[in-house]
């Protein structure tokens, strides 16, 4: 409210969610003088009165709302100006000078606008006089020459006249920079530092603030420096390839420096779209044993831990094994993620994939798990990231444990655990349980801290056995796990784990511990927090380096101890010991080198999906009704026909160590939106069997809606009218398919299987992009395929993830008709030859439906088959997305 002479200004909610303003006369409150409506808000925080100077107009008022700020004026029944809300918060305050001739508003966050009017104006209202925002594509200066006369191209922003820029705004022939939006940019002239809201880098007037460490190094601004060139066009290109050469020279130096043990390249910058290509086996000398995991993101320090779980004890693997067969129905579950992890590992290895399988789930996974999701708070120093590595050892056997122990709670539909007591085996692996006084039982320790002031590993723990065996009325040792734990060297030191331990008890029989694994930290100085790699036990008492995807040959611990780089401090972290004798569990006896097959426990999940129903608003509208009424209607090497479309996170990793000079950025995540897959036991069987969109509570940065059609809300809980499931639920799905043995068509499968998180068998992959391809020669399009040999358009204005799983399907049933007619060289070289004719175009459609070319040109068949009668794609069909990224 507002009071001044005889009039009180008073801001009312609405029942429909909107503001008025009432202004009433002290001398007759039984109704107001006059209503000021529309104000688009459903809360007033400050309503502020001022009258007009120049005495033409009546009194105003301004209304602060979430919104923004409005300007009112009292004989109008609506506001004459509405604003935009402020940069960091809503506005709460504002204050107008006594000639009502300007008027700054704030709030809470620091930030404040001035605004102003023109005196010589009788209709004014008060501005902020910005220079005219804009526009978000602009067209680049191509050249330096000034500006002629007539000349309406060598500008960005020919919407705004001239006249009605700011006079202190300097002219706009200047070369564009594209820099992140949050950088910070220092102005040359002033010293000032301004935000870069725009995303926007003026080259001849600001540089990135040399403070803030997330910028890009930009170079000095063209045309000043010579290494540019004379093409302002060619900049942004030039300046792509010195950030690369600036990637390659640092990671050259690590090499250089610490050998074997260097931090290695982020793998999505090696080869973020063409995995399978890759020549991994120059990183990795035995990947039938030992599998790479990705080091994309910065929070991938703990796949040390997973690889020291996963080959813990070879070729028992008793805690993979138990791992393995864990399952429930949590939509955020660390055993679950660790498991799909491990089943992943197996099958990269046994089926002779290439070496590298991806932890990004599980890191979300943790993420949501709030017992998981301090781990990846950022480190500043080595002694912060040792400790913070002792603390994910514990939180994660924790999380795994309570996750086995949670099963019976969450039990995901008829799968049954393999043995009575399977929720206490981790427990019982790593567990060292105590008694107190005989009686009570207390939970058992996952760890053992050996004493700082120890000089060996042995000498130090046997004394630590000693001192709690002495205390007889106490607490005392129960058992000692199979698999012991040792935290070693938290506050400096330089304990080395020995090869293996030997522990006496009175009145026990002795154990014999081997050493299993030994997580080393490696760092410059006391302020670096470095790397973890691990030295594992592969074969008798020869052990390999696993640094992220690098994995040497099994060699002797002290030649891998002399390959240690002299010039960076090491140190021991976590050891793992495993008892000689110990053996796996017999319920995984008949699994192999591969996971268990899990397509009788998956499989209904194809025909009712239970974790969608917490996911959907209207579960009998949104729930995917499923062609099939068994799932034995799958039969192995039936083709399924799949395509997969995805969405760009904003990862904001709290992993980045601001202070760390030379800290890389990552690349962008691209998240799994949809999934389709099409079932085909015969030519013309097109069932679709699964349409998932897939749940995704981070923030997505870019819905990339043109590749994937995935629109804002439908992935959104609240607004979805999709049929919307959870990231695991897909996963299984894919899981039981692969576990029946079918054959996956599709284009680009790697890519969508990368993404998807799951490993697939190459036997059962028919990639119809490297179908239709020669070797040197150029990737063709599925689109352009479906136009030149099927006749069909697809992809016209969004894509569709089921039309271009059935156009995949189509696009296989041609290529062998072509192969059993002998034909299909000859169709390529002419396919190739009509792409270089055509600059591989392919012209829009004239309806909404996409029609096949072959209509408008008034011929049955495709561009490349006149004579045959092509399948057309019936208008009734369902239609869904497809995103491309790896063309």
């Amino acid at each position: 409210m507002d009071a001044y002479d005889n009039t009180v200004l008073a801001a009312i909610v609405e029942r429909s969610m909107t503001s008025s303003v009432r202004v009433y006369d002290l001398r007759k409150f039984s109704e107001p003088v006059i209503t000021i409506g529309g104000i688009p808000s459903d809360s007033v925080s400050q309503v502020r009165r001022y009258r007009d100077s120049f005495g033409i107009s009546a009194d105003r008022a301004f209304v602060l709302t979430p919104c923004g700020f409005h300007i009112l004026q009292m004989d109008q029944t609506s506001p004459v100006f509405n604003s935009n809300g402020m940069v960091g918060d809503f506005c709460t305050s504002v204050s107008i000078s006594p000639n009502g001739m300007c008027a700054a508003i704030g709030n809470d966050k620091g930030y404040f606008i001035a605004l102003a009017h023109p005196a010589t104006r009788e209709d004014y209202v008060m501005s902020r006089f910005e220079q005219p925002r804009r526009p978000v594509n602009p067209v680049f200066t191509q050249s330096w020459a000034e500006k002629k006369e007539g000349d309406t191209f060598a500008f960005f922003d020919e919407s705004v006249p001239p006249a009605e820029l700011a006079s202190n705004w300097p002219p706009d022939n200047y070369m564009i920079l594209s820099v992140p939006a949050p950088t910070r940019c220092l102005n040359v002239e002033s010293r000032t530092i301004l935000q870069n809201r725009w995303g926007f880098l003026r080259a001849d007037s600001y540089l990135p603030d040399p403070k803030d460490k997330m910028t890009l190094n930009l170079p000095d601004p063209f045309p000043f420096n010579l290494e540019l060139g004379d093409d302002p066009a060619a900049v942004q290109r030039l300046l792509q390839e010195m950030k690369r050469n600036q990637k390659r020279r640092y990671f050259e130096f690590r090499d250089v420096a610490a050998g074997e043990y260097a931090p290695l390249e982020p793998a999505s910058h090696v080869c973020y779209s063409s995995h399978h290509r890759f020549d991994w086996e120059n990183y990795n000398a035995i990947p039938q044993d030992v599998v790479g995991l990705d080091n994309s993101f910065p929070e991938c320090w703990i796949t040390t831990l997973l690889q020291s779980l996963y080959l813990c004890h070879l070729p028992e693997c008793p805690v993979r094994k138990v791992i393995l067969h864990h399952l429930c129905t949590r939509e955020y579950c660390v055993a679950c993620e660790t498991s799909f992890i491990f089943a992943n590992m197996m099958m990269t290895s046994a089926a002779g994939l290439h070496p590298i399988v991806q932890v990004a789930n599980l890191i979300r996974t943790m993420y949501k798990v709030p017992a998981t999701a301090s781990l990846f708070e950022p480190v500043k120093s080595r002694d912060e990231a040792i400790k913070r590595m002792h603390t994910a050892q514990l939180t994660l056997l924790e999380a795994l444990h309570r996750g086995l122990q949670d099963e019976k709670a969450y039990p995901f539909m008829d799968h049954k655990p393999p043995c009575h007591d399977f929720e206490h085996s981790i427990a019982y692996l790593f567990g060292t349980e105590f008694s107190s006084g005989g009686r009570v039982h207390l939970e058992p320790q996952f760890y053992w801290d050996v004493p700082s002031s120890a000089l060996k590993v042995n000498e130090g723990l046997q004394h630590l056995l000693k001192q709690i065996e002495s205390y007889r009325d106490q607490v005392q040792i129960k058992r000692l796990p199979p698999i012991i734990v040792l935290r070693l060297n938290p506050e400096g030191g330089t304990l080395k784990p020995p090869r293996c331990l030997h522990i006496s008890r009175e009145s026990q029989e002795d154990s014999n511990y081997v050493l299993c694994s030994n997580i080393i930290h490696l760092s410059d100085d006391a302020d670096d927090p470095g790397n973890f790699v691990s030295h594992q036990r592969i074969l008798d008492d020869r052990f390999s380096l696993v640094n992220d995807y690098r994995v040497t040959a099994p060699m002797e611990e002290e030649e891998l101890e002399e390959s240690m780089p002299a010039f960076h401090s090491h140190r021991a972290v976590v050891a793992y010991y495993a008892l000689d004798k110990l053996t796996a569990p017999p319920y995984s006896l008949h699994d192999g080198n591969r996971p268990p097959n899990m397509f009788e426990v998956l499989g209904p999940l194809l025909l009712n999906d239970v974790l969608a129903k917490p996911l959907q608003r209207d579960p009998s509208a949104q729930r995917f009704k499923s062609p099939l009424a068994s799932l034995y209607e799958i039969k192995p090497n039936d083709l399924v026909a799949i395509d997969a479309e995805y969405v760009v996170l904003n990862w904001n990793s709290r992993c980045i160590d601001a202070g760390m000079e030379g800290k890389l950025s990552h690349k962008t995540h691209m998240a799994l939106a949809r999934l389709s897959c099409v079932l085909s036991s015969a030519p013309g069987d097109e069932r679709t069997i699964v349409d998932d969109y897939v749940h995704t509570p981070e923030v997505i940065e870019d819905y990339v809606t043109q590749y994937s059609g995935i629109h804002p809300g439908d992935l959104d809980p609240l607004k979805s009218t999709k049929c919307l499931t959870s990231r695991k639920a897909t996963y299984l799905k894919l899981r039981a398919l692969v576990d029946r043995g079918v054959i996956f068509v599709g284009h680009g499968l790697y890519q969508d299987f990368r993404v998807c998180n799951i490993a697939v068998p190459p036997e059962q992959i028919i990639d119809t992009l490297m179908m239709f391809h020669k070797p040197g020669g150029r990737y063709l399009s599925l689109r352009f395929l479906a136009y030149h040999v099927l006749g069909e358009r697809v992809q016209e204005d969004e894509h569709d993830s089921v039309e271009d799983a059935r156009t995949s399907l189509r696009l296989y049933r041609k290529y062998q008709q072509l192969v059993s007619e002998g034909t299909f060289d000859a169709v390529l070289d002419k396919l190739l030859a009509t792409g270089a004719e055509t600059s591989w175009y392919v012209p829009e459609g004239r309806d909404a439906f996409g029609a096949s070319p072959a209509l408008f040109a008034g011929i049955p068949g495709s561009l490349l088959f006149p004579e045959s009668p092509s399948t057309l794609v019936s208008t009734e069909a369902v239609k869904d997305d497809e995103f491309t990224s790896a063309l």
